[in-house]
């Protein structure tokens, strides 16, 4: 855990100033690329399907044992479809070919919610202590949470 941890807070903050280069969803609440692109092997070096499962189930393991936001997702509740779709949202960001994201947009699933900065932070530390938990090199997860990065702007409300 030390590798990430003394990167976490410094590459958090550099890749969420990054917002304005990364992916994000149209009106109609599609997932839209990336800018500049994640790179076209993204998928592939992230683990393809097996990949990207095992990290969204690392990144729910993490969320549930923050006290910070476990809450929120817990009230929310449908945690497995919770998951299901993070896996089809973090496969379309990386490029996943076939794969479609079904969820509602990120400012529809969000807006009563009343998200805080702080709150999304702790999501994107989890995001980077999953990519430790299964061995996904730094600079892979760096591309996935730089493509992510923009749901701020429709996450955070408050």
């Amino acid at each position: 855990m030390k590798s990430y941890n003394k990167l976490l807070a410094a590459g958090a903050m550099s890749v969420l100033s990054m917002s304005a280069f990364a992916g994000s969803e149209t009106p109609e609440g599609k997932v839209q690329a990336t800018y500049p692109p994640i790179s076209s092997d993204a998928y592939e070096k992230f683990g393809g399907e097996y990949g990207v499962a095992r990290w969204t189930e690392a990144l729910f393991k993490y969320i549930m044992a923050d006290n910070r936001i476990n809450h929120i997702f817990a009230a929310h509740g449908k945690i497995d479809r919770q998951i299901a779709l993070n896996k089809q949202l973090v496969s379309v960001m990386l490029g996943a070919p076939g794969v479609e994201y079904q969820g509602a947009s990120m400012s529809a699933a969000h807006e009563e919610m009343k998200i805080t900065l702080t709150q999304f932070n702790a999501v994107v530390e989890d995001a980077y202590l999953a990519c430790e938990d299964v061995r996904t090199p730094y600079h892979t997860c760096n591309q996935l949470i730089a493509a992510l990065a923009p749901f701020k702007r429709s996450i955070v409300t408050r």
